[in-house]
């Protein structure tokens, strides 16, 4: 037969497994997605605190303008995130006419952990223009938190010869932990 003090720790070991069994996926669980979004903020120089209650600075991007008919920060774009991110995604338009490959990149302690990039062409001199409009470009699942993210863009042509860069707009950004 089993002694007393056998069954106790038998019991007790149940306890403390189902307690962790309990506590550990709520600890894991992620918090629900935070997004910020620009119209908020007025037109004009853009203070990069703005959305620090929300858990970003910005570090790059100066000024809020007007693109395709929503308040937007020009970018480029960078920004840390205060306690980290596992996803991120913006709402992107281009101000100009034409291609340009977007890139947005996620960084753990200066170094890229994660990046993506896309294509879009919006330019109605181009046979092989998209619809115009915000796109979204997403990072999905990160393999760890990253600490801060930069999105730009690289010209590629434009049916326009006077465009040259393209300059763009960031609406929006969601951001999970």
């Amino acid at each position: 037969m089993f002694s007393a003090s056998l069954v106790w720790a038998a019991s007790a070991f149940a306890m403390l497994l189902a307690v962790f069994l309990v506590i550990a996926p709520a600890a894991q669980a992620t918090q629900a997605a935070t997004t910020i979004d620009f119209s908020a903020v007025s037109q004009g120089p853009f203070n990069q605190s703005f959305f620090k209650t929300d858990g970003i600075v910005f570090t790059q991007g100066t000024f809020v303008g007007f693109v395709q008919g929503a308040n937007a920060l020009i970018g480029p774009v960078a920004g840390d995130v205060r306690g980290g991110f596992t996803s991120l995604s913006a709402q992107v338009a281009p101000a100009f006419q034409g291609t340009a490959t977007y890139t947005l990149a996620a960084f753990k302690n200066g170094k890229q952990i994660a990046a993506t990039s896309m294509t879009v062409t919006q330019d109605t001199g181009d046979p092989t223009t998209g619809p115009p409009g915000y796109f979204t470009i997403s990072i999905g699942q990160l393999p760890k938190k990253a600490d801060s993210f930069s999105l730009s863009n690289v010209f590629v042509r434009s049916s326009f010869p006077d465009v040259t860069h393209i300059e763009f707009g960031v609406s929006s950004i969601t951001f999970s932990r």
